[in-house]
């Protein structure tokens, strides 16, 4: 269990229905484990009289900003920025899209003239919707904000190629897209490529000594109705190994005849791989479906797209 800076579900309540007041009130019955920030500038509330939840998390998209001070050059208490991003992000995944666009758009421009901030506000996203730790990813509004960075010629020249690599990877990787072509190998040695086709295909992203992928792997066999469509060859399967070790042939010789099992060098430079395993679902349409889903809701998902 993660230990937070604050308490997510306090702040929202806090955003979207009490004051400032009542919250710091309520900060006696919290775990004495956690740390406490000033935050770096007052957030904002969202109005009353906004009836619905998504209306408030709209106004929050719109609004949640305002007070940053964008013109000062300094660094700013980066924990603090993380901190802010976190909540902006928790509320705005619930706004509509278009506002949630607007928002992040008019943040990047607004930090074109401040390098510096901008820098610390591609580093609050990534660890916030993007890196290991955080709390939930959330790739097509990262993907935004780093294609909106990278534009900037004053952007941190070491940090860089690390982040053009993230975007290379996420912009051919994200749902409602045409994945990338990418070679593998098979197990017998002979060479093979992938690419999106007219049947349904799931991608795993694995490693044959990975208990969750081979735990994930008996569960979908054990899918009665994915497995008899995947025998009739309604929906294909594909278990790649991103930088294989020596041997890797031998320890995949139990997993399904009617799977396409191979390992590839270089795919992992094309495809967001965060998680082993990695699990992406593409459409008859060539397109991405869906992506960081299980095995079994990658099976289910497969099934829905044939019916």
């Amino acid at each position: 269990m993660k230990i937070k800076i604050s308490i997510l579900s306090l702040l929202m309540s806090a955003f979207l229905s009490i004051s400032a007041q009542e919250t710091n009130d309520s900060t006696d019955l919290i775990d004495s484990r956690v740390m406490y920030l000033d935050p770096l500038f007052e957030y904002p509330m969202a109005p009353q009289e906004l009836s619905s939840f998504t209306e408030k998390c709209d106004w929050l998209a719109d609004n949640f900003w305002n007070d940053l001070n964008i013109k000062k050059q300094d660094a700013v208490d980066q924990a603090k920025l993380n901190h802010a991003f976190n909540v902006y992000a928790s509320t705005v995944q619930y706004a509509n899209k278009e506002k949630v666009t607007a928002s992040v758009d008019k943040l990047m421009k607004n930090l074109q003239k401040n390098p510096t901030l901008l820098y610390q506000m591609i580093k609050a996203a990534e660890d916030n919707i993007y890196g290991p730790n955080a709390d939930f990813w959330i790739d097509e509004l990262y993907a935004r904000m780093l294609k909106s960075a990278l534009v900037n010629k004053k952007f941190p020249k070491n940090k860089r190629a690390k982040y053009e690599l993230q975007l290379k990877q996420l912009e051919h990787s994200l749902i409602g897209v045409t994945p990338n072509i990418f070679d593998f190998t098979r197990p017998n040695g002979e060479p093979a490529k992938y690419f999106p086709m007219s049947t349904p295909t799931i991608i795993i992203f694995g490693d044959p000594d990975c208990e969750d992928c081979r735990l994930g792997r008996l569960r979908m066999q054990a899918n009665v109705e994915f497995n008899k469509a995947v025998a009739d060859g309604k929906i294909n399967v594909l278990f790649i190994i991103p930088d294989p070790e020596p041997g890797w042939e031998k320890k995949t010789a139990d997993f399904p005849a009617n799977w396409t099992v191979g390992a590839s060098e270089s795919v992992g430079d094309i495809y967001d791989i965060r998680d082993i395993p990695e699990v992406y679902v593409v459409g008859a349409d060539g397109k991405i479906e869906a992506k960081h889903i299980s095995t079994i809701q990658a099976a289910e998902k497969a099934v829905t797209l044939i019916k």
